[in-house]
């Protein structure tokens, strides 16, 4: 048997290194976002796939939607002179696609002669003003034209509609006066009497009321009519469960109906997206009379308050008040002059530019409690009203009557009328979009809260308690017009908020008589302030990009926040 004997140099040297190991720091955990992104970068050294040239990637990423389907071919037509003296229509036709990749096909008997001098035209626009100056009506095919003769003819055409009538309505009413009650017949020859048919008149102090209605299908008829007429066999007919519409006219009214079709449809098309945030604002001390707006003012905030009421001077009253000035809407970033503004008594307005409303909240945030009451959002087309609602609908007992029938025996029934109240926000928004982006916009905002209420009223000398509604409201009905993207800004809807608070020496503090010894109550009042912030975004042919980059944004912030967190977090490995 042998032995295998290791020098002691050798065993001591393994052992140091097994030490020196052993004692090594450890390399830390790699961030799961930063392992995530290694995964997503190439190795160095691996094959980069050369870049495409610009025309190739074009056609292998065709554009998308509506941008596709108008997109014309890019052909280049050939140009060339054109001159004629009195030729017949037909021969003139037949003779202008010689040597050309065009056909063309001419119904029998078309009559008169063409007489034209053109320079450096192209084959389509020979034909569109031969169509326009005398009348040859033609159609364009995938292989050439075709001509025809003039006379009453028939045309189809598609529009895409809804087929229904919509009706909106919107009132803001400030009542103060009287109510009137009274019966509005007598006792019957039966021996029944009925008191609960009765009459209502109320005296209104300020009314403003906004009513739209919208009869799409009825309107085009009466419109095309009108446009074509009925002689000679001309007919108009609308079909609208098939969003079909067939006219019988002449060319030149076919055109004419043709550019009224396609024009309507491109107003009709527009869509905007509204983003809302309804605010409360507590207001903290030093801001008890209101939000200061002029301390929100900066580089991409235009803030303004003219006029009498302003707060921005110290004596007031603006500076600029009793300068010569107008109220122009289209200009409403600027400041509101003169006489103009101190003869509404103040006038506050005001124009943002910021992407998003965080910036803002968090600018109001330095002037008290910010709570976000609602935040709705919702897409509509051109003229189409919108109507966001939150809450609830209670119902209160708002009339109580009787029904007395006498005959063999008396029957007295009660007669109650129950009437919903709604609680909670209501946002009607109607917006008008124009060819250039901008946006006009009918808001109606609603805040209401509804509580029940005892009311003891004496009526002949007996005491009846009846529950009513106490309705608490904070509305405003008003036109504006923004930018697409501009954030528009609705406030001074201010209410009070009382709280009272009581505290004492217990059982002390409850004795009759000498309790309040022993016991203090504190009374807090605070005024708050509703704040609506609308931001419309019209709906573009870019709209999706600019929806794919906010979300890369968004995904970007988050896989920073969670690096952040990892580093920081109880998951983080000390240092060894």
């Amino acid at each position: 048997m042998q032995h295998l004997y290791v020098p002691f140099w050798r065993s001591a040297l393994v052992l140091g290194l097994i030490f020196l190991t052993a004692c090594a720091q450890r390399p830390r955990a790699e961030e799961p976002i930063s392992d995530f992104e290694q995964h997503l970068v190439p190795p160095q050294g691996a094959s980069v796939p050369p870049e495409l040239p610009a025309e190739v990637a074009e056609a292998l990423l065709p554009k998308l939607g509506a941008e596709a389907e108008l997109a014309p071919a890019v052909v280049q037509e050939p140009r060339f002179d054109v001159a004629a003296e009195k030729i017949p229509a037909g021969d003139f036709f037949m003779g202008l696609v010689t040597g050309t990749p065009y056909n063309m096909v001419v119904q029998p008997g078309l009559e008169g002669e063409v007489s034209l001098a053109l320079k450096n035209v192209t084959i389509p626009e020979v034909m569109e003003v031969l169509r326009d100056v005398y009348g040859y009506h033609y159609r364009q095919t995938a292989t050439g034209f075709q001509v025809m003769r003039g006379g009453i003819q028939t045309q189809l055409f598609h529009v895409n509609y809804l087929n229904l009538v919509r009706r909106g309505s919107s009132q803001t009413r400030v009542s103060s006066g009287q109510v009137s009650e009274y019966d509005s017949d007598d006792d019957d020859d039966s021996g029944s009497s009925n008191s609960g048919n009765r009459e209502r008149s109320v005296v209104s102090g300020s009314e403003v009321g906004t009513e739209s209605i919208n009869d799409f299908w009825q309107e085009l008829t009466t419109a095309l009519r009108t446009m074509v007429g009925q002689e000679d066999g001309r007919r108009v007919i609308v079909q609208p469960q098939a969003s079909v519409v067939v006219v019988r006219a002449l060319p030149p009214e076919l055109r004419q109906v043709a550019d009224y079709l396609s024009a309507i449809q491109g107003n009709l098309q527009r869509q905007v997206t509204l983003e809302a945030k309804i605010l409360e604002v507590e207001l903290n001390d030093g801001f008890q009379s209101g939000i200061n707006w002029s301390l929100l003012t900066g580089g991409d905030v235009v803030l303004s308050q003219t006029g009498g009421g302003t707060i921005f001077g110290d004596s007031g009253v603006s500076d600029i008040a009793g300068n010569s000035g107008i109220l122009s809407p289209l200009n409403p970033t600027e400041m509101i002059e003169g006489s103009t503004a101190s003869a509404f008594g103040g006038v506050f307005s005001a124009a943002l530019t910021f992407n998003d409303f965080a910036a803002f909240i968090e600018l109001l945030e330095t002037q008290g409690d910010v709570q976000v009451l609602s935040s709705p959002r919702i897409a509509t087309v051109n003229n189409q009203k919108a109507v966001i609602k939150v809450g609830s609908d209670e119902f209160f007992v708002t009339d109580i009557s009787s029904d007395t029938v006498t005959g063999t025996a008396t029957t007295t029934s009660p007669d109650i009328t129950l009437t919903p109240f709604f609680s909670g926000i209501a946002l009607d928004v109607t917006p008008q979009i124009d060819a250039g982006g901008r946006v006009t916009l009918h808001v109606h905002p609603t805040i209401s809260q509804v509580t029940d209420q005892q009311k003891t009223i004496t009526v002949a000398g007996q005491a009846q308690t009846l529950p009513l509604a106490f309705s608490t409201v904070r509305e405003s009905d008003s036109i504006v017009s923004a930018e697409s993207g501009q954030v528009v800004v609705i406030g001074g809807l201010m209410k009070n908020l009382s709280s009272k608070k009581t505290a004492g020496i217990p059982l002390l503090g409850q004795l009759p008589g000498v309790g309040s010894l022993f016991r203090h109550s504190q009374v807090t009042s605070r005024k708050s302030e509703l704040v609506i912030l609308l931001r419309p975004m019209v709906v573009g042919d870019d709209t999706w990009r600019q929806a794919l980059q906010e979300s890369t944004d968004s995904f970007e912030r988050l896989g920073s926040q969670l690096n952040d967190e990892w580093r920081g977090g109880p998951f983080a490995r000390p240092a060894q």
